[in-house]
C-alpha cells in the first residue's frame, strides 16, 4: 500500500438519490475518507447506512449530490471509462447465453480489449473459484453460489486497479467462504489492487481488512475506522484464531450495536 498515493479521496461527500421532481434523498452525509492505493478496506454497518451507496458513487453509477469525490487522481467517470474499476454486486449478473468461461472472459471481449500484463487467465480463475470442470456450463445450470463465483472471476480478469465488492461471498457456505477469503487475499497481494469490500460478517471484515470502516445510519456517516495494519503486518496476514483479532471483533460488535 502506497500511503503517499490515494486511490479514492472523498471530502464532504453527500450521496444518495433524487426523485423525479429533483428532491434529494441523502444516504451518505458529510463523508470524509482517503483510501490509499493498494489498500484493502472492509466496510460494515447496519442496513441503510450507505455501504453500497458509497461503492456505487466510486463506480460512477451514482453521481454525488454534493462534495468532492476523486478516484485515481481524476473523476469517477474517468476511472470508469478507463475500466480501472470493477464491481462485484450482491447478485450475479451473468449473460444467460454465454458459458461460464465466456462470461468470465467477457471484459476482454468487449471492444476487443487486450488483457493487462499479469492478469489471471480464464483457466486460472476457474481453478481459483472452484469452477474447474464447469467452464462449458451455462448460468441456468449453476447454483446461486456458483453463479456468484463466476461474477467474481469476471471482475478479476481485467486486473482492475480498484475492485469494489458488495457482499460477494454472502451466498456461500462458511467453508467455501473462508477459502475464498484466503484466495482473495493472495490475489490482492499479487495484483496490488485497491479493494473496497462490503460485508455483514464481522469475522470477514476483521480478517480481510487492513482497515475496517464502521458506518452508522440515518444518515450514513463514518462511526469509526480501525487500523489493523500493526496487527497484520505488511502482507495483511493474520490467523482467524489470533486473540488480538478476536478482541477487534468484539470491539466491532459493540460499535455496531451503537449504530
Amino acid at each position: 500500500m502506497d500511503a503517499d498515493r490515494y486511490a479514492i479521496r472523498a471530502k464532504g461527500l453527500d450521496a444518495g438519490y433524487r426523485d423525479s421532481a429533483g428532491n434529494a434523498a441523502v444516504v451518505l452525509n458529510g463523508f470524509d475518507l482517503d483510501v490509499a492505493e493498494g489498500e484493502f478496506l472492509t466496510i460494515i454497518g447496519p442496513s441503510g447506512c450507505g455501504k453500497s451507496t458509497f461503492l456505487r458513487a466510486v463506480a460512477d453509477l451514482l453521481p454525488p449530490l454534493s462534495g468532492a469525490l476523486q478516484v485515481l487522481d481524476g473523476t469517477a467517470a474517468d476511472a470508469r471509462l478507463r475500466r480501472d474499476v470493477s464491481f462485484v454486486f450482491q447478485d450475479a449478473t451473468l449473460l444467460p447465453w454465454r458459458t461460464v468461461a465466456r462470461n468470465i472472459g467477457l471484459p476482454n471481449d468487449v471492444g476487443r480489449r487486450t488483457a493487462r500484463n499479469g492478469a489471471p487467465s480464464v483457466s486460472e480463475l476457474l481453478e481459483l473459484m472452484g469452477l474447474a470442470g464447469f467452464e462449458d456450463r451455462y448460468p441456468s445450470q449453476l447454483s446461486g453460489g456458483q453463479r456468484q463465483r463466476v461474477a467474481i472471476a469476471r471482475a478479476l480478469i481485467s486486473q482492475p486497479r480498484i475492485l469494489l465488492m458488495d457482499e460477494p461471498f454472502g451466498a456461500l457456505d462458511e467453508i467455501t467462504r473462508d477459502r475464498l477469503n484466503d484466495e482473495l487475499l493472495k490475489l490482492w497481494r499479487r495484483t496490488g489492487a485497491t479493494v473496497l469490500f462490503v460485508t455483514h460478517s464481522i469475522m470477514e471484515a476483521a480478517y480481510l481488512g487492513q482497515r475496517v470502516m464502521v458506518l452508522a445510519a440515518n444518515p450514513g456517516r463514518i462511526h469509526a475506522v480501525h487500523d489493523l495494519r500493526p496487527l497484520k503486518g505488511i502482507d495483511g496476514g493474520c490467523s482467524r484464531e489470533d486473540p488480538r483479532l478476536v478482541a477487534v471483533m468484539a470491539e466491532l460488535r459493540a460499535e455496531l450495536a451503537q449504530c
